[in-house]
């Protein structure tokens, strides 16, 4: 018989966690046995989140810098949120997209009210990973007259890791293994660089993707003018302009989006991680015209755009417009950015250069930060890395002056 743990938590008059647990069948190596070896286990257990505080079974505290890759935009268990799931839980949970519902129908709308007057069709799936894979078929689709059509990406890309989307990711640690599955019709370009971009167009070129801020690399934000000289490049060349919007949206760096600190429209946007407030979702924007290009049949999801996930992106854009997130997104990170540029001018210090807009930051070392993080870890801060020596910021953009005043006093310990 299958042993199960039951919890019960509540607050002292301190307002300290408490956790009882009615038995400790559970343990960090519990979940090994069972799942997949593809992932790398934390050595502690997380039971409970509240704003940007994330709780253990023995009642710690943690600063989440982390947020599930940037995910958690409005913070851990958000009443409001939870009201609003709860209420959808009982009206209905799922049925798929060819039953029209009031509730996706909102969040349609507000998807193309809150994105440039061009966008203003949106296919909605479960994952980023699924919407940059949209994003690949509708331009393929708009080009079906070109025999061999390629796109261009970017050096340090990442849009995931499904073999379409893979083939858009540049980092050869994911590639190597499903080279003989990949296609040689995706080129890279180097970031920053419009001449590169600019060699690598033929007469079969369909598309160019970007990230306007490459998050998996270490946090790299596009120079203002290579923005703008991609998007007249496109114009001029009559390419489709993929926006990979997936780690960047709903106020991450300081804007709603991050095509607006450029001033751009792209032809495709790429969402998905914030966009429902921690539930799957992933969506793909564009134009009725470009979508018009696609039959009926030729994409197609099951779960995509269920009521329960349409009514949590509802509440989840709902939050981020009435509490002023992205404003806070950009305060605080302006914040954090200042204060850490500073330190990495002291030469003594390890670090060595920092990266990014608003609350999506990118802290470069001198040193490998593995043992970095286990140390912040321990001063009870959860950060994620990126790479071998970068070190990813990323809170919910709940977070509060007294909780940047402890990230930033223990990433200075950790310096």
């Amino acid at each position: 018989m299958d042993l199960y743990i039951f919890s019960i938590i509540n607050y002292n008059i301190k307002g300290k966690i408490n956790i009882m647990s009615k038995n400790n069948s559970y343990s960090i190596n519990s979940e090994q046995f069972y799942h997949s070896k593809l992932f790398q286990k934390k050595d502690f257990i997380i039971i409970k989140g509240k704003g940007s505080i994330l709780y253990d079974d023995k009642g710690n505290e943690y600063i989440d810098c982390e947020t599930g890759h940037a995910v958690l935009n409005i913070g851990h268990s958000h009443p409001k949120y939870i009201e609003i799931i709860k209420k959808q839980l009982d009206d209905l949970v799922m049925i798929p997209p060819g039953y029209p519902n009031e509730v996706r129908y909102k969040l349609l709308k507000k998807l193309s009210e809150i994105t440039p007057r061009s966008l203003n069709q949106t296919f909605l799936s479960n994952s980023g990973t699924e919407s940059i894979e949209a994003a690949i078929k509708l331009a393929l689709a708009v080009n079906r007259d070109k025999k061999k059509p390629e796109i261009i990406a970017f050096k340090k890309a990442f849009h995931g890791r499904s073999l379409g989307a893979l083939n858009l990711t540049f980092n050869m640690r994911y590639r190597k293994p499903f080279l003989p599955w990949l296609t040689t019709n995706v080129k890279f370009a180097s970031f920053g660089d419009i001449e590169s971009v600019k060699k690598l167009i033929n007469e079969n070129t369909i598309a160019v993707i970007i990230e306007l801020v490459q998050g998996e690399s270490g946090v790299f934000p596009a120079p203002y003018d290579f923005a703008r000289e991609l998007k007249e490049l496109c114009v001029e060349k009559k390419l489709i302009l993929i926006d990979d919007e997936v780690q960047t949206g709903f106020g991450r760096t300081g804007k709603l989006f991050a095509f607006e600190h450029y001033n751009i429209v792209p032809d495709i946007v790429c969402m998905a991680k914030a966009i429902a407030g921690g539930l799957p979702m992933g969506a793909t924007i564009s134009s009725e015209e470009l979508f018009n290009k696609m039959q009926i049949g030729e994409h197609f999801t099951t779960f995509g755009g269920n009521p329960l996930v349409c009514a949590a992106a509802n509440a989840t854009i709902e939050i981020i417009e009435q509490e002023n997130l992205v404003e806070n997104s950009a305060k605080q990170g302006n914040k954090m950015l200042e204060f850490l540029k500073e330190l990495a001018k002291d030469d003594k210090k390890l670090i060595r250069e920092v990266r990014g807009k608003g609350l999506m930051i990118g802290v470069d070392y001198r040193i490998k930060v593995k043992d970095l993080i286990k140390k912040a870890q321990e001063m009870f801060l959860l950060l994620l890395n990126s790479g071998l020596s970068t070190i990813r910021i990323l809170p919910p953009l709940v977070i509060n002056d007294i909780q940047v005043e402890k990230v930033l006093s223990v990433i200075e310990k950790l310096t």
